[in-house]
């Protein structure tokens, strides 16, 4: 199972099954909810064409695309769940031992951008073409904990939208409490600003200055702080394990990249752990697997 879809276990397979069953109208496509849920983490998870997938589940290609589309919103609606925003105590109930220089760290910010079709169009072309990428993308700022769970996800930009545009639309910093909280950015995020009007502080690894050399603890500091995004970004990397968000997204699936986001977001987030207990400064109370999955 987990090898077909990345689900960590039978058992929250069947989990989402049943809460999908619950969720999900009646519907003449021939298959049972639970084929339409594998389907859809099939497609997720390997990229496969639709036209396999309706060989496989003895549906036409445009029934196939028709499941998943409709699956994405009710898997969405229940995984979405599993993405939270969690309260300062218990940041620093799971606060990792290689963040402990970094004790008022709320969140960790990438931005994560999807291959997707080049559009036709000129206008989607110009708001979708990414020159950090050169090529066209979809774009999501994701928030990690530094306990390595996915605490926030933003809406879906073109790759031509700037990452602070993004940030300030997600109005993710009014979750930060000003003077109190730290935020950690990948290179290249420039949220200076915005981080200064909030007044939450940025750590990050700060680009040499020309004619300007950094001290012997700034260096050190510099070094730390990019170690600790780089082990956090571990569940950005098991997002990426989804082969949809790595390969060419089709535009008839453009309008689903936020479902599919949160999704697989979720899915991430019910995993084990991506660190063990003995890398936490105490013994985390924050146990991934006991995570409720249920929908709103």
């Amino acid at each position: 199972l987990l090898a077909l879809t990345c689900i960590p276990g039978s058992k929250l397979f069947n989990t989402v099954c049943k809460l999908y069953t619950e969720l999900q109208q009646a519907k003449s496509y021939g298959i049972p909810n639970e084929d339409a849920v594998l389907l859809t983490f099939l497609k997720l998870y390997h990229n496969v064409s639709f036209s396999l997938l309706g060989v496989l589940f003895g549906v036409q290609r445009t029934t196939a695309l028709k499941i998943f589309k409709e699956s994405l919103a009710v898997l969405s609606a229940i995984l979405g769940t599993a993405i939270f925003w969690p309260e300062k105590e218990e940041i620093l109930q799971c606060m990792p031992k290689h963040f402990e220089n970094y004790g008022k760290t709320r969140v960790i910010f990438d931005c994560v951008e999807i291959p997707i079709q080049k559009p036709r169009d000129l206008e989607c072309l110009v708001q979708t073409y990414s020159r950090r990428r050169g090529a066209c993308t979809a774009k999501v700022l994701v928030g990690e904990s530094p306990g390595g769970l996915i605490s926030f996800v933003s809406a879906a930009y073109g790759g031509g939208v700037s990452d602070s545009v993004v940030t300030r639309a997600s109005k993710v910093l009014e979750k930060c409490e000003p003077c109190n909280d730290s935020v950690m950015a990948a290179e290249g995020l420039l949220i200076d600003e915005l981080c200064l009007q909030r007044g939450v502080e940025l750590i990050r690894p700060p680009f040499l200055r020309k004619q300007e050399q950094l001290g012997r603890g700034d260096a050190q500091r510099n070094r730390s702080a990019a170690s600790d995004r780089v082990r956090v970004k571990r569940a950005v990397r098991r997002m990426k394990a989804f082969k949809i968000l790595r390969q060419n997204l089709s535009l008839e699936l453009l309008g689903q990249v936020d479902d599919v986001v949160r999704i697989i977001a979720g899915i991430v987030n019910l995993s084990p752990s991506i660190f063990r207990d003995d890398e936490f400064i105490q013994q985390p109370q924050c146990d991934t697997s006991n995570i409720p999955v249920t929908p709103e």
